[in-house]
């Protein structure tokens, strides 16, 4: 009984098949501030594209496919959750939270965190990274701008949350067949 119990557990995970890999943007991107020191939030964007997909991103995204950031518009760089941040080719990243770590030398690196989702994927944690640097002194106010994500693998939580709830269901059927 056990053994068709954890079959059935196990064929049920099998289906569930995370993204893997990274992917990066590059772009423009307008701030609210005529310095990066200063930027609270992002205004507007343009040009941006995806650049250097890897792992499950591969075969769908291409460098150079451009990127939607319509959910990033307008984007505090403390928030918390914004759907639909960016999309790309059927992936969508869905942000959790964003955070300043970095705003000095005409410099802004902000972090975030969310899920992606698509493409027959199961929705998986992504944590990525916004980088900015200040205009050239010639050039218009609009800043340079790079963003970065990446997998973040699970660590084997689920596997000990599944054995754990099968020790329960087992202990729960020995409980009822002694009473």
């Amino acid at each position: 009984m056990a053994a068709a119990a954890a079959v059935v557990c196990l064929t049920g995970v099998a289906q569930a098949t995370p993204i893997t890999g990274n992917i990066g943007f590059s772009g423009a991107v307008d701030l609210n501030s005529t310095t990066a020191n200063a930027a609270t939030a992002a205004t507007a964007w343009f040009n941006t594209v995806a650049a250097s997909p890897s792992g499950s991103f591969v075969g769908t995204v291409n460098n150079g496919d451009a990127v939607s950031m319509s959910g990033a518009t307008p984007w505090s760089f403390n928030s918390g959750a914004l759907a639909n941040f960016w999309s790309v080719d059927g992936f969508t990243f869905n942000l959790i939270s964003s955070s300043i770590y970095s705003q000095v030398g005409g410099f802004l690196n902000v972090s975030l965190a969310g899920t992606v989702v698509g493409n027959g994927f199961t929705a998986t944690a992504f944590n990525g990274t916004f980088q900015v640097a200040d205009p050239a002194s010639s050039g218009p106010q609009t800043f340079t701008e790079r963003l970065s994500f990446n997998s973040v693998p699970d660590g084997g939580t689920t596997v000990v949350l599944l054995g754990l709830g099968l020790l329960g269901l087992g202990l729960f059927r020995k409980k009822m067949l002694i009473a």
